[in-house]
């Protein structure tokens, strides 16, 4: 193969010919500073090449002219030679100032007088951006100010594991250059300025950029920037319109992660005295209505625990539709992970209207007592109906101890849900049950009608001893609808209930029947729908021709 010397003579790269020479790849002499193709090998890969020859490889105890499933044939480019500059170690005594592309007109100079202490920094930060390095403010007095380089100073580079802060180590290499402002009556002007530094300059715009002190944190680009960031915009679509407005990506004084600490800066900063600025946020809405009401419960610890609110326009709604509500904590906040409650109910479009909103910090017994207690309270005591929840026994037993005469009702959806895998194995054993089972839970049956098919359904199926069937049915009175003909819930029957917009145009009538007519008056035009269909379905009779002789018994 090709081999490689270093010459003690030079720091170039020389390449030296076999003994032996020959067209294979791996005898094959290169002269100096050509990049040929070469061959190379390895154990478990065998022998590739890219020159005009070919070669083969073989693996231990076989045939050498045989060419290995495993082997293949790869090409490969050597990296381009290293200048001889570049692998030298700096000069330590070596000193760099800035380029031709600084204006002379500036450059810091001795005596340079600025009116205020800020235009002084400013323009030793335009310097240090257009010369190509970073700086800081050293030191701070009563009378002076000190910028230097921000390589200035020294630092332990070596230091145990465990004592280490972070896995970099530090650039600071003891660099002089600064600038020192002093303050004279009432100006200031530069009483040292040293330009030169023990380290190179990068002035290029690429590299400018990713200095921590010319980050472009100019407040009408931040203001910009914080507003795509509020709007939504993605953080590649925001680094692509502000590349569009520097005309290059190079000359865009921030990189991506700029702006997504910028963004994290910004959801911290809102995070700060959450607490107060939703108090603050609910005294403005007491002001503008005093009908809005609102209560936060605090723990021992004085740490927010529950939040509930009710805005004017639900308490309204709350005296006209309070018959039946449901409440439901299965969202959860974004941020907090605090569950959120609402009191919602239905309207005479048969519409959601909502009475409350509640933000909980568990979901214990406790909690939920308080919230029932505010809602009631902020109900001015007038307790509902129905309400309607799912199967939690805390929320259960805080309904009990709030709302006295209020009769409470399990979810059908929550109460099938719960269940669903131990009722998809029956549906797939038993042919028919789901159908049953279904029309029995679906159907406005009475009570009896509603056992008596029940009965039929785990007797056909001999399902009577089925755990997941007894526990629905020892509960049938608190989910069922055939138990509450009595109590007007509004079609609600779960707390997924789904919107509706309806037009408030006249309905249509499907008869000529007096009844139709008055109803579609009264009703709201969902309502009205309503009754249609189960007129529809009520009549909807298939006649037969039966003998004349046949009898009915009356």
């Amino acid at each position: 193969m090709t081999e490689y010397t270093i010459m003690d003579s030079s720091p170039s790269f020389h390449r030296r010919a076999p003994d032996d020479p020959s067209d294979s790849p791996e005898n094959m002499v290169v002269p100096d500073h050509a990049l040929p193709h070469i061959s190379f090998r390895t154990p478990s890969h065998g022998t590739g090449t890219s020159g005009a020859g070919s070669s083969t490889g073989s693996m231990a105890g076989e045939n050498p002219t045989t060419l290995h499933p495993a082997m293949h044939l790869s090409t490969i480019t050597p990296p381009q030679p290293v200048e001889p500059h570049e692998m030298m170690t700096p000069d330590p005594n070596a000193r760099y100032i800035h380029g031709d592309q600084v204006h002379q007109d500036c450059i810091p100079k001795e005596n340079m007088v600025f009116a205020t202490e800020e235009e002084g920094y400013a323009f030793y930060m335009q310097y240090a951006r257009a010369a190509g390095f970073g700086s800081k403010k050293h030191k701070n007095k009563a009378m002076s100010r000190v910028y230097a380089c921000s390589r200035q100073g020294s630092s332990e580079f070596y230091k145990e594991a465990e004592k280490r802060k972070r896995g970099k180590m530090s650039k600071r290499i003891g660099c002089m250059a600064s600038v020192k402002l002093k303050l004279r009556g009432k100006e200031w002007f530069y009483e040292r300025v040293e330009l030169e530094h023990n380290h190179t300059l990068n002035p290029d715009p690429c590299e400018v950029k990713h200095m921590r002190s010319h980050k472009n944190k100019h407040p009408v680009m931040m203001d910009y920037v914080d507003g795509l960031q509020h709007s939504g915009v993605s953080p590649n679509a925001t680094v692509n319109v502000l590349t569009e407005l520097h005309g290059d990506y190079g000359h865009m004084l921030m990189n991506a992660r700029d702006l997504e600490n910028r963004r994290a800066a910004n959801l911290r900063k809102e995070q700060v005295d959450d607490v107060k600025k939703l108090v603050t946020f609910f005294n403005e809405c007491r002001a503008q209505n005093p009908k809005f009401y609102s209560d936060i419960d605090y723990d021992s610890e004085g740490v927010v625990k529950n939040i509930f609110w009710s805005h004017a326009s639900c308490q309204a709604n709350y005296a006209e539709f309070k018959d039946v509500v449901t409440f439901d904590t299965t969202y959860r906040s974004n941020f907090y992970r605090m569950p959120l409650g609402m009191f919602v109910g239905s309207n005479h479009h048969l519409q959601n209207v909502i009475f409350g909103f509640a933000l909980v910090g568990d979901e214990t017994e406790e909690t939920f007592e308080w919230v029932f207690r505010t809602f009631q309270r902020c109900m001015e005591g007038k307790d509902p109906i129905c309400i309607l929840t799912d199967q939690d026994q805390a929320m259960a037993n805080a309904i009990r101890r709030v709302f006295l005469e209020t009769i409470h009702r399990l979810c059908r959806w929550h109460m099938l849900n719960k269940h669903t895998v131990e009722l998809n194995k029956l549906y797939y054993l038993h042919k028919g049950l789901e159908e049953k089972l279904l029309t029995a839970v679906n159907h406005p049956l009475t009570p009896l009608e509603f056992e008596n098919a029940w009965k039929e359904m785990v007797t056909e199926h001999g399902l009577q001893n089925d755990p997941t069937l007894r526990g629905l049915y020892e509960h049938r009175a608190s989910w069922i609808a055939a138990y509450f003909k009595g109590i007007f819930c509004g079609t609600m029957t779960s707390t997924q209930r789904s919107e509706s917009t309806n037009r408030m145009d006249p309905p249509d009538t499907k008869t000529n029947y007096h009844l139709e007519h008055q109803l579609g008056r009264i009703y709201t035009r969902a309502v009205f729908k309503k009754y249609q269909d189960a007129y529809f379905a009520a009549t909807s009779f298939r006649t037969k021709n039966c003998s004349q002789h046949l009898s009915i018994p009356i």
